[in-house]
């Protein structure tokens, strides 16, 4: 097998028709470099015919022949120093900044024109920061994900100084330096000195791998740098990925009324599917789509009129079955898929029946194709309700917590929708959905009708 190197080193070619060529013609003869798929040229200024080149010459870097004329070793020897200069700058410009060469480089060092860094001297902390605030202003990211950005980059910069990692600076390293090795170094810190689990790695890594895709289409970065970056992200816990935190999208009753209407006129078969699917997550608890995908046939009960399930997102650290009472329209819902008999394991069939939910890799991987072709459809049915959001399954859940705290007759307390939801207590629920009950509250302190005042008191 071939080694590559490390330092690219020129050759001379002479450019001419190779099987129509002129024996009488001279063509030119140039310095030629092979660097990441592109051949880079400069011409050396010589003519020369096809029978005065020897393209094997000065161990196959090319040399003239004798025939060139009286002086043909002088002018080797011109030719080969020429090529061995640009050689040794090349290297000295890759010792100096590993990772940053590129075809734009190796054209300024053959034209002899000053050599500027591809990435301007921009530091690569700064430039994610400044990334964050562009998709902050342009709606694309909300404040909390921008302040969580911030807060990742500033772990960044302590990595760097604290593992020795910083180049210009010790918490420093240029735009041009980031690479695949020193995020694999900055994911094993943040899970073995840090303590983070992966999915807290990889929202910190986001906004990296964005800036990095910018850098790429600006020219700061190369292709080939982007296309190891992009795909750093850890494998997560299918469950874990499933909750994203609340960003108040949420159904109200007159939305859900409105989705039913749209699901009743809705001629894609595929997409009513998903559409039950929704309605029963909503019904069930706030089931999140790893839980609904998995759900078999042997966890629901008719006669007892519950389902048992251990959730996916506490399978490795509680085993217990979560109990979810089975309503009305659960129940419907059930035994119209029960009758139709997709398959014999999995209620909504996501899943083949073979599929094996102890394998967490596979279960991830699942489940993020199970998601993009469910909420593609979603999308299309809230765009048809006339929902000022973007409809995703994950609003299911939301939409039933929501709905079940506020209801007008008969609301939920926070102990009973955690228990529906699954939390492992109910700060969890309140810290999700806090801001989402006031009116609930008020009502419920209004209805204990506490009255000890002092008549004086107006």
């Amino acid at each position: 097998m071939r080694t590559k190197r490390d330092f690219p080193t020129g050759k001379l070619r002479l450019i001419y028709p190779v099987s129509s060529f002129d024996a009488n013609k001279k063509y030119a003869l140039n310095f030629e470099y092979s660097f990441d798929g592109a051949i880079i040229r400069k011409d050396t200024g010589y003519r020369v015919r096809v029978k005065d080149w020897n393209k094997d010459g000065n161990e196959k870097k090319g040399a003239l022949r004798s025939s060139y004329g009286v002086d043909y070793i002088h002018e080797n020897s011109k030719l080969i120093t020429t090529l061995f200069k640009y050689d040794s700058e090349i290297t000295a410009y890759v010792l100096k900044y590993p990772g940053m060469l590129s075809k734009r480089i190796i054209q300024a060092i053959l034209n002899g024109v000053p050599v500027t860094r591809d990435d301007d001297g921009l530091d690569f902390v700064e430039y994610v920061k400044k990334d964050l605030k562009y998709r902050l202003n342009a709606n694309k990211i909300k404040q909390s994900r921008y302040e969580n950005g911030l807060c990742g980059m500033n772990l960044f910069q302590e990595f760097l100084r604290t593992q020795g990692k910083g180049t210009y600076r010790d918490d420093c390293i240029y735009l041009g330096e980031i690479n695949r090795d020193l995020l694999d170094h900055y994911i094993e810190y943040r899970k073995h000195v840090k303590g983070n689990s992966n999915a807290t790695i990889n929202h910190n890594l986001i906004p990296i791998i964005h800036a990095c895709e910018r850098a790429r289409d600006n020219g700061y970065i190369t292709d080939k740098q982007y296309a190891s970056i992009k795909d750093c992200k850890l494998v997560e816990d299918a469950g874990s990925i499933d909750d994203t935190g609340f960003d108040g999208r949420y159904l109200t009753k007159d939305d859900l009324r409105q989705l039913t209407a749209f699901y009743e006129n809705d001629k894609e078969a595929r997409r009513r599917e998903y559409v039950e699917m929704f309605l029963f997550a909503f019904h069930a608890g706030g089931m999140r789509l790893v839980d609904v995908m998995t759900l078999q046939w042997v966890h629901v009960d008719f006669d007892r009129k519950e389902i048992r399930k251990v959730l996916v997102k506490t399978l490795k650290s509680r085993k217990q079955r979560h109990v979810i009472p089975m309503t009305e329209p659960v129940e419907r819902l059930l035994r119209k898929w029960r009758r139709m008999g997709r398959t014999t394991k999995f209620v909504f069939g996501l899943l083949p029946d073979t599929f094996d939910i102890t394998n967490p890799i596979a279960l991830y991987f699942a489940r993020n194709s199970v998601n993009r072709k469910v909420n593609q459809s979603l999308k299309v049915v809230g765009q048809g309700v006339g929902l000022p959001f973007t409809l995703t399954f994950h609003c299911a859940r939301h939409s039933f917590a929501i709905n079940a705290l506020n209801d007008e007759e008969h609301p939920l307390d926070m102990y009973q929708v955690s228990r529906l939801l699954g939390h492992a207590s109910t700060e969890t629920t309140e810290k999700v959905y806090a801001d989402y009950i006031t009116s609930t509250l008020r009502e419920k302190m209004t209805d204990l009708g506490f009255d000890f005042l002092p008549e004086w008191v107006e």
